[in-house]
């Protein structure tokens, strides 16, 4: 059996809708647990089962849908890491990443070529 570690985020995740959901709706977080034990169970079997085109975007990264909620998880061969867990509604987590706002045009405007002609 391939085991599976949850990151310290995945594991907050799950507590938190978990109550979340049995304080609103009991039948909901009975639900969710048994989606997410379900998942489980599909990555132990067939752990390339996720798809890279949905989730991180980071390279080694599957994401595995289980009910209304999504995995992120990575496989090495020998484990599963569960990166995070969210609800499919949820918009993806993206690295944070500094925006170039030079354009075309302002590339070389200092340089003597792009200088008018006098």
């Amino acid at each position: 059996m391939i085991p599976i570690r949850l990151s310290r985020d995945a594991a907050n995740y799950i507590r938190r809708e978990t109550e979340y959901l049995r304080l609103r709706n009991p039948s909901a977080a009975k639900a969710f647990l048994l989606a997410i034990q379900n998942a489980k169970r599909v990555l132990q079997s067939f752990p390339e089962s996720g798809n890279h085109m949905h989730g991180l975007q980071v390279v080694g990264y599957r994401t595995l849908v289980a009910g209304d909620y999504l995995l992120d998880y990575s496989y090495d061969g020998s484990h599963i890491d569960i990166a995070s867990v969210r609800h499919g509604r949820t918009r993806t987590k993206t690295p944070d990443a500094e925006i170039d706002d030079t354009t075309d045009e302002d590339v070389g405007d200092d340089s003597p070529d792009s200088a008018p002609k006098r």
